[in-house]
């Protein structure tokens, strides 16, 4: 406290001198005490509003005593520091007097405590107001986790590591059912990666029903490790892919609407996934999630030009280049607004069995970029490529002017590089590096022909 701490008093005392000894006992404290004195209860009542910052009671007076006084505080839902001072007082008393929400007491024998006794007081019921709003800002975020959840299309779940289902939305009425179906958990507990799996699951009505899965480890406050799932119905799109092929005549009809759903569920996947990151206390947990975002809307911005392009056999991988690039300083907000983004891009038709590792490895690749080039406030450019050489051989590459590969990085594979090389090896192309000012990565592989 500050030596001239302004100190609103309310004391409880029928005798003024003793009010006065408290009041001298205040100034000594290091308070500027404004007081006012009060023994009966129409003055105490109308001396609480505005509430003081502390009161100082005696114990026991003719017209009103201390109990009746915290009664009268908790009818009116004030909570204001409260603290006994009283001549003679035994234990139980004492203990009667905190139980029923008093601060503190103290002998009037002894009020060279009443200073830091008041400090203490008005410090603890600082951190519980503090607890208060920190519980109240809780509670609100829970309740807009659930009320969007809630709205889910998708069905969202959380498992402990013996598999126990400790959340599951209401997607469905058979979402419960339908979680406790789903069983390709322990691949993702053993190795902590997420994974991606199809599974059919049977409704509580028969139907069978097939349920595109994404799971990921993450840990809540307490540090426990838990699973958590995102599942989408998939079944009337993997009816729609059956129909497709025995229906030839109804190809484009079928391909646009399938493009346009897949779409969708990656958005609100997109959507879920951010949303729990948001949630997560752990910012590496939080960070692994927002990747996974990523790579799912790249997946998402396929579909979606696969659906408004007028060939859907083949989608101009340059504009889906620029498009996504963008996206993704985006994404970054006020950490990529030092970062210029420019485009050497050819129109390069691909068709979608080369368009997804192709979108994967170009989120990879300038993401990395974005997260480790230009650390600081150091300003850079990256450089987005892509060109074909006689219609066959496609070379996509970017390159940053950033800080380059730390020594030793080569020994060391994350899951973006792990999974920019399995895709290269899917592509059946050929992955270059380079590292001095900035790092360049080109992906070299075999244009395929329209299928």
């Amino acid at each position: 406290m500050s030596q001239e701490t302004v100190l609103h008093v309310l004391i409880l005392e029928d005798r003024p001198a003793d009010a006065e000894m408290m009041a001298h006992e205040l100034r000594c404290g290091g308070f500027d005490a404004q007081w006012q004195r009060v023994e009966t209860e129409p003055d105490f009542l109308a001396r609480l509003d505005p509430p003081p910052d502390v009161i100082l009671a005696d114990y026991s007076m003719p017209e009103l005593d201390a109990l009746r006084a915290l009664q009268l505080l908790q009818e009116r839902g004030l909570n204001i520091p409260f603290i006994v001072v009283s001549g003679t007082i035994g234990e139980d008393v004492a203990v009667a007097i905190m139980r029923q929400g008093g601060a503190d007491y103290l002998l009037k024998d002894r009020l060279g405590r009443l200073g830091p006794a008041v400090k203490h007081a008005l410090m603890e019921h600082e951190l519980r107001l503090e607890k208060g709003r920190a519980e109240d800002k809780l509670q609100a975020s829970e309740a807009r986790f659930h009320t969007f959840m809630h709205h889910s299309p998708a069905l969202a779940f959380i498992k402990d590591a013996g598999g126990r289902i400790l959340y599951v939305n209401n997607a469905s009425e058979d979402a419960e059912d339908i979680a406790a179906q789903l069983r390709a958990d322990a691949s993702v507990l053993e190795s902590g990666e997420p994974s991606r799996t199809i599974e059919e699951v049977t409704t509580a009505g028969g139907q069978l029903r097939q349920m595109l899965c994404f799971r990921f480890l993450f840990h809540d406050v307490a540090g426990s490790r838990l699973l958590g799932g995102v599942s989408v119905d998939i079944t009337e799109q993997k009816a729609g892919e059956k129909a497709l092929s025995e229906a030839l005549a109804a190809k484009d009809l079928l391909l646009r609407e399938v493009h346009h759903r897949v779409k969708n569920n990656l958005q609100t996947i997109s959507s879920l996934l951010n949303m729990q990151a948001e949630l997560l206390p752990d910012p590496a947990a939080r960070h692994a999630l927002r990747d996974a975002q990523r790579r799912v809307h790249s997946m998402a911005l396929i579909h979606e030009q696969m659906y408004g392009d007028q060939d859907m056999d083949e989608v101009d991988f340059g504009e889906y280049a620029r498009r996504l690039s963008r996206d993704l300083i985006e994404s970054f907000g006020a950490a990529a607004a030092r970062v210029r983004l420019r485009f050497a891009l050819d129109p390069v038709p691909l068709a979608m069995d080369q368009m997804i590792p192709c979108g994967l490895i170009l989120n990879e690749l300038v993401t990395n970029s974005l997260k480790y080039a230009f650390p600081g406030e150091r300003v850079g450019e990256i450089v987005v490529s892509l060109r074909c050489e006689g219609g066959k051989t496609v070379t996509m590459a970017v390159a940053d002017n950033g800080v380059g590969l730390p020594a030793g990085i080569a020994e060391k594979q994350s899951l973006g590089t792990r999974i920019v090389e399995i895709l290269t090896q899917q592509l059946g192309g050929i992955l270059a590096r380079q590292s001095g000012d900035g790092v360049a990565t080109a992906i070299t592989f075999a244009r395929s022909s329209r299928p």
